[in-house]
């Protein structure tokens, strides 16, 4: 048994030693890795952190930046579509001017014709007119000649022409 306690003294020294060697171990295992791999990784870590913040915030304003456009875009639609009912509106109005135009011009142009239809029917009533007092004047020499069995003189004639053509006259403007 005491061989028992000298293995068991031995051996317990020998644990005291390993636990303290792998205390120790462990301690400067963990100043090493504070030093040289702690640092890095709270780094690496603190960047992504960083890197994923950054990423949301860009989402974010692309979000509202894609927000911003939409509605930019929807006000363009809403005053494209002002813009093209008031084209459509100055085009119906352009159209009913011309419209009225083009009428007021065809009244215009008919009744230029019709006065000058007017003038060329007076015109030519004067002519026939005047062509049958020429007729009438010829006829009265002719009946005044054969009753008076005699030629008038060509004075003698024109005053009884011009005379014949002034009763005509007063007669007819009465």
């Amino acid at each position: 048994m005491i061989e028992n306690f000298v293995v068991g003294s031995a051996h317990t020294s020998t644990t005291f030693t390993t636990v303290l060697f792998v205390t120790l171990s462990f301690i400067i295992l963990m100043m090493l890795i504070k030093k040289f791999a702690w640092g890095p990784i709270t780094t690496m870590l603190s960047d992504r952190a960083q890197k994923i913040s950054d990423d949301i915030d860009g989402a974010e304003q692309a979000n509202e930046k894609a927000q911003t456009l939409l509605k930019k875009r929807e006000d363009e639609l809403v005053q494209t579509k002002a813009e093209a009912a008031g084209i459509v509106r100055e085009a119906r109005e352009n159209a009913e001017k011309l419209a009225n135009s083009i009428v007021t011009d065809a009244k215009q142009d008919a009744n230029h014709y019709r006065e000058k239809a007017r003038k060329d029917i007076e015109l030519e009533r004067e002519q026939i007119i005047e062509s049958a007092k020429r007729e009438v004047a010829d006829l009265s020499v002719q009946i005044a000649s054969k009753i008076l069995k005699k030629e008038l003189s060509q004075d003698t004639h024109k005053e009884l022409i011009d005379s014949y053509i002034e009763g005509l006259g007063k007669r007819h403007e009465d």
